[in-house]
């Protein structure tokens, strides 16, 4: 079925401005005024960078990510989608690094974990894979696409119950999410439950379809006629 995958980049951070009726220094003024200003200069560019991804301008993306942080080294997001522009030029330790640099400045921070999980399961590192997705789902008990992901990996090391109940969680959480209707249904036929696999598959098929993803309902239906015969 669908690899395990990334969920999508984070957009801008919210602006915090002061508070109403706050009595500030002349000199105090001028660099709040440049803070506020550098603040929205990365979020026009974290958007920007974010546009260029969505492009497939990897190299383009991390420029305006360098610039971003350059500006706001606490843009934690900004780590994270220059990771994912890495991840997707095929630079996959320096991912790693990415993901690690956002984790020191929010060692608790889900996504990050979640995107260093699938590029260790790229690199067929799975049980570091594991670890990460246990760490997201630590500090994110409900966050869908970890669980997948875990699911996923758990599938490849041949853990299927531990799979299956990573889909379940998924599902539970998402209950339109076609990916994990269809791996599920895939782990049940390996486990001999022929009929619950198919109707999970079916109903992946159905998800897809209503989504326009034709990909991905069409790569259902060949592994429904596969299990059936």
């Amino acid at each position: 079925m669908k690899p395990i995958k990334a969920s999508g980049i984070i957009l801008g951070m919210t602006i915090a401005f002061g508070g109403l009726f706050a009595s500030v220094s002349p000199a105090l003024a001028i660099s709040t005024n440049q803070q506020q200003f550098d603040q929205m200069n990365a979020e026009s560019l974290f958007e920007r960078g974010t546009e260029k991804i969505n492009r497939g301008n990897y190299q383009g993306a991390i420029s305006d990510f360098d610039r971003v942080i350059a500006l706001n080294p606490n843009y934690i997001e900004a780590y994270c989608s220059r990771g994912m522009a890495h991840f997707s030029l095929g630079n996959l330790d320096r991912a790693i690094a990415e993901f690690e640099l956002a984790l020191e400045v929010a060692p608790r921070h889900a996504d990050a974990y979640n995107r260093k999980g699938i590029v260790f399961a790229q690199q067929s590192n799975l049980e570091l894979a594991v670890e990460n997705f246990d760490q997201a789902l630590n500090f994110d008990s409900n966050f869908v696409d970890a669980y997948y992901n875990r699911g996923k990996a758990r599938t490849e090391l041949g853990n299927l119950q531990g799979a299956i109940a990573d889909y379940n969680q998924a599902i539970k959480l998402n209950p339109n999410l076609a990916e994990a209707y269809g791996n599920r249904g895939f782990v049940r036929a390996r486990l001999g439950n022929k009929q619950k696999g198919l109707k999970d598959l079916q109903q992946a098929a159905t998800l897809f379809l209503d989504s326009g993803n034709m990909a991905g309902y069409q790569q259902t239906l060949a592994y429904i006629q596969m299990i059936e015969r």
